[in-house]
């Protein structure tokens, strides 16, 4: 049987650090995006709850054995996936992420999120559709075997395949040779990209994303100021009665007094807590956070910089300014604007260093990872490269970060031509992974790469690894 975009529909999904999406090749957006964060609770804890406050969207699945697609969970633990898991309050619900450094790390809430994409959301037999997945560059052959498992002794999928995100961005940008710079959540990451080839030697990463950001923002919202003598609480609306909304034409800064759900504040675990907080300041950071595109950050300047009116969901409400510059400095200064005093999230503290790689005691500005990249790389591409630099990922959407990075990488090359492609379209930054996948997936030549599920049978996990290079 032939699988190609003439015959039948592919289905393609990219997970990610912060969201998995997915969706059918062929088309320009994906149909499902849903977190990668998942809910559980032991078996008794919150059954009764869990469907009392649920929706109708949710997958509750009951991970006693094997679960509902063949991959075996830990005893008495109930999953919560997709949208209606961790966005949705329950007493004792626990919050956990299944990747680890943009790779898949757990395979029973990633199995039971991949079974509730197919069938809950997308509706469909998987059994009728090869399957596109996406990948960082580094991704491991454990971690890639685990995905096969799922995919095709789990969900029985007829074929399937593993595209590297770096070069599936390139192909969504029109390009065989580029440098691909992702900022995304867990890491930033920039890829040499050569003849549709990703060149592992030229591949640098590091925890400085999206993810550290917020934690930096966090910790200040959550501490009183020099210019604000109070904490912000941050609270979720799951945990709000009613708000106390400020008033449009005070000027007084006045800390809100929430009616806070006093039935659900004992019953709030740390971790469900910690994500609602980082889920406000995710919100605020995609509303307000800029980066000074002409030059760098410095108070005196900033301050002059255009305000932007924002309302937590408490009730605290004012004309952000010079803050909203200042923590996106961190991406181009992380010397000066990484405060290494505050604790970093457990998963990035596990970031080590090597060639290849930054922890997050020797992190470097997004312009220093992308010029020692292209560095790493053999000296006749590095002008192609630097011709077609394509910033992507969902932290490539910040304001002014693409003029920033065009100014930093012309002092660092001042002898060198520069051009940066970024999409303009805001979601075609987030998803060009997917995108790329979905344009690569749909192509009538594509059949002959697809590996087959008779061929993973007779050959086992191996045929992967020779087939998708």
């Amino acid at each position: 049987m032939v699988y190609n975009g003439d015959e039948v529909s592919a289905l393609v999904v990219d997970f990610g650090s912060y969201t998995t999406r997915a969706g059918y090749a062929g088309e320009d957006c994906p149909r499902v995006v849903c977190p990668s964060f998942y809910g559980y609770t032991e078996q008794g804890e919150s059954s009764a709850n869990g469907h009392a406050n649920g929706g109708g969207d949710e997958e509750d699945v009951n991970m006693d054995g094997g679960g509902t697609n063949g991959v075996g969970g830990k005893k008495g633990r109930k999953y919560y996936v997709g949208d209606d898991g961790v966005g949705v309050w329950r007493a004792g619900m626990e919050v956990g992420n299944f990747m680890q450094d943009g790779i898949v790390n757990e395979p029973e809430p990633a199995s039971q999120l991949l079974h509730h994409i197919l069938h809950n959301r997308l509706s469909v037999d998987p059994k009728e559709h090869p399957l596109m997945i996406t990948e960082p560059a580094w991704n491991t052959p454990k971690a890639r075997e685990m995905i096969a498992q799922m995919a095709f002794e789990g969900e029985e999928v007829p074929a399937m395949y593993f595209g590297s995100a770096g070069v599936l961005s390139a192909f969504a940008a029109g390009k065989p040779t580029a440098l691909v710079l992702d900022v995304g959540y867990a890491n930033s990451s920039a890829i040499p990209v050569v003849d549709g080839y990703a060149l592992r030697a030229g591949t640098m990463r590091q925890p400085l994303a999206g993810q550290l950001l917020t934690s930096q923002i966090h910790s200040n919202f959550t501490h009183s100021t020099s210019s604000r003598p109070f904490p912000l609480s941050l609270l979720p609306r799951h945990l709000i009665a009613k708000r106390e909304p400020s008033p449009l034409d005070s000027t007084e800064m006045r800390q809100p007094k929430p009616v806070l759900r006093d039935d659900r504040l004992g019953s709030t675990t740390a971790s469900w807590r910690s994500w609602g907080e980082n889920s406000v300041v995710e919100a605020w950071k995609e509303a307000c956070a800029e980066v000074v595109n002409v030059r760098g950050y410095d108070l005196a300047s900033a301050t002059s910089l255009p305000v932007v009116n924002y309302e937590l969901p408490d009730g605290y409400s004012k004309a952000w300014g010079e803050e909203r510059y200042r923590f996106s400095e961190m991406l181009f200064d992380p010397k000066n604007y990484f405060d290494q005093s505050i604790e970093p999230p457990a998963s990035l503290r596990l970031a080590q260093s090597s060639d290849h790689s930054h922890s997050l005691k020797d992190l470097v500005s997004l312009s220093q990872l992308v010029h020692d990249s292209i560095m790493s790389c053999d000296v006749d591409v590095r002008a192609a490269l630097l011709q077609n630099i394509v910033v992507v990922g969902n932290g490539a959407g910040i304001k002014g970060l693409t003029e920033r990075l065009d100014m930093e990488l012309a002092r660092l090359m001042p002898s060198q031509k520069i051009k940066i492609h970024s999409p303009t379209v805001p979601f075609e930054k987030r998803y060009a992974g997917w995108l790329g996948g979905s344009i690569l997936a749909s192509l009538g030549s594509f059949h002959q790469l697809w590996v087959t599920k008779d061929e993973y049978e007779e050959h086992g996990p191996q045929i992967i690894h020779q087939r998708c290079k």
